[in-house]
């Protein structure tokens, strides 16, 4: 099965303008180019069924790119997850149009500034945004506050409580974050303690006062309460181990079972 004409000879000029990057919209069936001038489209027009067509484009892109029709090989993803992919490839990997080939890309310790810009065209997501900011180089680049914008805008519509305290951390981490808007996020943590958690992890020297950490004057009859249950906590903790034994000596005789009648009496008095 072959691409349309139209379709083939489109693709084909989009390659040949050498794009930063590629993105395809399945769900449209849309391929983007991303350019020095701006974004390229390619409005696929299907002569088989979605999927199959897909994976055809998928392969023409592949072979231009890579030499070979296979495509990103998925089995691959848990190894370049975890940031074992040469520097090098990492400028093919976006232009593959393979959202686990950006993930790649995104995971390596050798991803530039720049190329974290294509990859966010390519794939805005805050798993990846979590991902490359714990990039120091990344942090320190154009990128770094671009992220933590995201992430913050994009807190009140995360669910997972690991994820909201990892993103909390890495915001606060950067150093990226204004003081109004870290204020704003220590207040939430009074109400959510998934925000706390993250303030802990990042600043657990430098957590921000709290709005009502000022001393206030206990009224009259609270204090005095107060003053009691102090002298009664240090009575209970200067108490002797035999003091204890004889109040515990002065309560009432309890049952007790032999172990070998079976059978419950009263406990034997020591004299």
């Amino acid at each position: 099965m072959d691409l349309s004409t139209e379709d083939s000879f489109r693709l084909n000029v989009l390659l040949a303008n050498r794009p930063q990057a590629i993105r395809i919209d399945e769900s449209k069936l849309i391929v983007y180019g991303l350019g020095p001038q701006g974004e390229a489209t390619v409005r696929l027009n299907p002569n088989a069924r979605p999927d199959q067509y897909l994976r055809r484009v998928k392969e023409l892109i592949s072979g231009h790119v890579l030499g070979s029709p296979g495509g990103y090989p998925i089995y691959l993803s848990r190894w370049t997850r975890m940031g074992q992919m040469r520097d090098e490839s990492l400028e093919q990997l976006l232009l593959l149009g393979e959202p686990e080939a950006v993930v790649a890309a995104v995971c390596s310790p050798g991803l530039t500034d720049e190329l974290a810009r294509r990859a966010w065209w390519a794939m805005e997501d805050a798993e990846n945004a979590r991902r490359m900011l714990s990039n120091p180089g990344i942090v320190a680049g154009k990128m770094g506050r671009v992220l933590v914008d995201y992430l913050i805008d994009y807190l009140p519509f995360e669910t997972e409580s690991d994820k909201i305290t990892e993103s909390i951390r890495l915001i606060l981490q950067t150093g990226l974050v204004d003081a109004d808007r870290r204020d704003d996020l220590w207040k939430k943590a009074s109400r959510k303690q998934v925000y706390l958690v993250g303030f802990l992890q990042a600043l657990p020297d430098d957590l921000p006062p709290s709005a009502d950490a000022s001393p206030r004057h206990l009224p009259e009859p609270i204090a005095r309460l107060a003053d009691a249950g102090q002298r009664l906590c240090g009575a209970l903790a200067g108490g002797s181990t035999r003091r204890r034994a004889r109040h515990l000596s002065r309560r009432s005789p309890r049952c007790w079972r032999s172990r070998r009648a079976k059978t419950w009496s009263p406990r034997p008095s020591t004299f």
